[in-house]
């Protein structure tokens, strides 16, 4: 074991660290001391002042131990979990700027130098690139290297708008109080996602530099479990882009449904040797119906986002809220209620003149279904426009 440094334990003044190593850690003693000694010697090399954190989530191998005799300082997280640790971790911290790394041994902490030098030029978060750095063989399954990870990075470029390339290193760096804003609270795996969309909903300065990955030391299975934590990373990104879970599906199934009512109105439609009649206006109509939900439900998602400080309120959002006021929506759906309610009478009327015996229910469906539509998007319309109106009520209250 070697002899403890004493340079971050002598420099602990706020105002005198300019970076914190937080190191989330988890029975990891096979490998934690590779990573203290890369870590002090970073410090001791560079020039920059600095503190090594283990933030502690019940370790009972000896690693508490181990990173009392490299001059670390424990932070002790009861709350389990990956996400956890780092919250812990990161709250003790004391530097101006905290760099996370895994304590398995498979990132070198001491290539944060550019990670640094990224900090100083202004960026408020910096990734490391995994792809672009190099993967050394057996470091990532092939199911992370070539599924997982490019995916979830893709949809997190897609949602987000953000040029990440590798949304989930394990070793990034950012400012602390710009992190420390954005309220992080997953426990599990999914606070990387979570560190990463917050950031860029609230547009703060995210670089990325390359990095390395190596094979972990250690001789147990990883914490890592893939198609769990996979899962719950996607759930995370969805959950945060109600357009493309909501709002994009839903138009497209509002416009495909309402022009295939429309066509299908006046009488059956054949293309090539395929008829579309009235049962086929019935699917058009449930893809109407199905949309106009969805787009309901994006509404009131956003809306609810933006008052429990999700995600700052878009400029389009706010026009869309001025509009969409509760007044206008009783005129609308109002409007249109009334004319589903008036499409029903008519075919009862009609039902009436044959002395409400039999019908072609072909050719009254024509008028049935879109009377349906009208009447039940109507009301849908007027609930969700009360319904915003009481969450706004909360909010001022």
């Amino acid at each position: 074991m070697p002899e403890p440094g004493p340079r971050d334990v002598e420099k602990t003044a706020a105002n005198t660290v300019e970076l914190s190593i937080v190191m989330p850690c988890l029975n990891e003693a096979e490998t934690l001391a590779l990573c203290l000694r890369t870590a002090r010697a970073f410090l001791d090399n560079s020039g920059v002042t600095g503190e090594i954190i283990v933030a502690d989530n019940g370790s009972t191998d000896g690693s508490q131990q181990i990173a009392i005799a490299f001059g670390a300082r424990i932070v002790h997280v009861a709350n389990r979990g990956y996400g956890a640790a780092l919250i812990g971790g990161i709250a003790a911290a004391r530097g101006r700027y905290i760099a996370m790394g895994d304590a398995d041994d498979s990132y070198d902490f001491g290539g944060l130098m550019p990670f640094v030098e990224a900090l100083r030029d202004g960026a408020e978060l910096v990734m490391g690139n995994r792809f672009r750095g190099g993967i050394a063989p057996g470091a990532m399954p092939a199911l992370h290297r070539y599924l997982g990870n490019p995916v979830l990075s893709f949809l997190g470029r897609i949602f987000f708008g953000v040029g990440v390339g590798d949304f989930h290193c394990g070793l990034r760096a950012f400012r602390r109080e710009a992190v420390v804003s954005l309220g992080l609270a997953s426990p599990g795996m999914e606070f990387a996602s979570e560190m990463v969309v917050k950031a860029a909903l609230e547009k703060l300065d995210i670089r990325e530099v390359p990095t390395t990955l190596k094979p972990d030391g250690r001789s147990r299975p990883p914490h890592l479990r893939t198609w769990h934590d996979g899962w719950r990373h996607l759930r995370f990104l969805l959950i945060y882009a109600p357009k493309f879970l909501l709002l994009y599906p839903g138009l497209a199934l509002a416009f495909a449904g309402l022009v295939g009512v429309a066509g299908l109105i006046p009488g059956d439609v054949t293309l090539g040797e395929v008829q579309f009649g009235v049962h086929t206006m019935i699917f058009f109509g449930m893809a109407l119906l199905m949309g106009s939900q969805l787009i309901g439900l994006s509404l009131l998602a956003r809306r609810y986002g933006t008052i429990v400080g999700l995600w700052p309120e878009s400029g389009l959002m706010r026009r869309v809220r001025d509009w969409f006021t509760v007044e206008r929506a009783c005129i609308g759906g109002g409007l249109m209620l009334a004319a589903g309610i008036g499409g029903a009478i008519a075919a009862t009327t009609f039902w009436a003149h044959t002395g409400f015996g039999d019908l072609d229910p072909l050719a009254l469906m024509r008028l049935t279904v879109p009377s349906m539509l009208l009447g039940c998007i109507g009301l849908q319309t007027v609930v969700t426009a009360f319904f915003i109106g009481l969450l706004d009520q909360g909010k001022r209250g």
